[in-house]
């Protein structure tokens, strides 16, 4: 079993690997069990629409593992490694690698936001993320739109798919993997207790 292999090796192998192995190469859950055969069509399609190449596309998230890598959200530290679900409650979290793709994003969105001067609930969720080379659809105001590609292909896979489809967009692989190389430290820890 995947999730079993994958607790295995993070006890026995550095964080850089795992998030090598399993969140770069390996085959994804959704592509394989789902979606079947259809990763390079989906990445493609990205690719061309949002100009980036399709080599710096990636799934990750319970989508690429068919498991959560997320810490509890009431028992910070607690791993429960959560099944994705093959139905339409689970999201399906895309991140793309483009320093170009990033810049345009951080540029729109300091306009959007007007140096700063609007309020709204989640700037501090974003400004971290920033600080970590990462924009995350998630984190975004409610009233700021992505570039029109990125909301045309959120919303074209959100319809076809009917789930959620989450765009991270890093600045460059050293950020992805070492956001990504932090929860797998962490992970490490909590199997190891």
């Amino acid at each position: 079993m995947l999730l079993d292999d994958f607790k295995q090796n993070c006890i026995t192998l550095k964080s850089d690997i795992i998030v090598q192995k399993y969140l770069i190469e390996n085959d994804t859950h959704f592509f394989s069990k789902v979606e079947i055969d259809k990763e390079f069509d989906f990445k493609k399609d990205i690719s061309l629409l949002l100009d980036v190449h399709i080599r710096d596309i990636t799934i990750v998230g319970s989508g690429k593992l068919g498991f959560s890598i997320k810490p509890d959200i009431e028992i910070p530290g607690l791993y429960r490694f959560k099944e994705f679900d093959s139905g339409k409650t689970s999201d399906l979290d895309v991140a793309i690698v483009s320093s170009t793709l990033f810049d345009k994003e951080i540029r729109n969105l300091y306009t959007h936001m007007s140096f700063y001067k609007n309020t709204w609930v989640n700037r501090n969720s974003l400004a971290k993320y920033i600080l970590k080379g990462k924009i995350a659809t998630r984190f975004l105001p409610l009233d700021f739109k992505l570039t029109k590609e990125i909301q045309q292909v959120q919303e074209k896979y959100q319809m076809q798919y009917g789930r959620e489809v989450n765009f991270e967009i890093y600045k460059s692989w050293y950020y992805f993997e070492t956001y990504h190389q932090e929860n797998i430290k962490n992970i490490q820890i909590n199997l190891i207790r």
